[in-house]
């Protein structure tokens, strides 16, 4: 094989890894990129007890590969084998959520599924949990829930606190869900760009520039 076609196939190569992996980021990059945070809701003070387990406030986050709830407590939250921070989600229209982000417990992502007055949770894949203050703060990635393709607009949002695990201490909203739109969420984070698409032209330029040199 002459070197010029092992160059070709090397450039493909690395543009394809570059391609598959910037949508999969993982959580060391979450933190370097950038989060924009919008408020979703807010929830009246002192309606739960204890104080560690009132919500006030909810946020959600991006950066175009994760995405991120904040929950802010009426004080520092303390989640335990015994204390939970759920968000549900409902991201196909259904008539009950399909997604949990769990912190406490075993925190992680999990698959839902509601049969008569049953909840199953079942394990799907870890989240990332961080205490500041007085908010709790739970990151997944995009790719978890199936995004973009696996999502419906709106996504339907509530927020829990429990404790013990199986007694709901507060609710935000009280009843009904939050509702966000499906573009609140960019399918493509910025760095992307400026990788994928050079590096497919320069692929299509390098190809088309060869087959013309063959056929002259």
């Amino acid at each position: 094989m002459d070197k010029p076609k092992t160059a070709i196939k090397h450039l493909l190569l690395i543009s394809l890894i570059s391609i598959l992996l910037l949508p999969n980021a993982v959580f060391p990059l979450a933190k370097k990129t950038k989060f924009v945070e919008t408020l979703i809701g807010r929830d009246p003070k002192g309606d739960a007890d204890p104080a560690s387990a009132d919500i006030l406030k909810v946020y959600i986050a991006n950066n175009g590969t994760h995405f991120r709830f904040i929950i802010k407590c009426q004080a520092k939250p303390a989640p335990s084998s015994i204390r939970s921070y759920s968000v549900w989600l409902n991201t196909t229209n259904g008539d009950a959520p399909d997604y949990c982000l769990v912190a406490g417990g075993i925190s992680g992502l999990y698959s839902v599924t509601v049969e008569g007055n049953s909840t199953k949770l079942t394990y799907k894949a870890p989240i990332e949990v961080e205490i500041k203050g007085k908010s709790i703060y739970l990151t997944a990635c995009l790719s978890d829930i199936d995004y973009p393709t696996g999502v419906g607009d709106p996504v339907g949002i509530a927020v829990t606190t429990q404790q013990p695990l199986l007694k709901v201490r507060d609710r935000a909203p009280d009843s009904g869900m939050y509702h966000v739109s499906h573009e609140v969420i960019p399918e493509l984070p910025w760095p992307t760009p400026i990788v994928f698409i050079p590096s497919i032209v320069l692929s299509v330029y390098v190809i088309y520039r060869r087959k013309f040199r063959e056929e002259k």
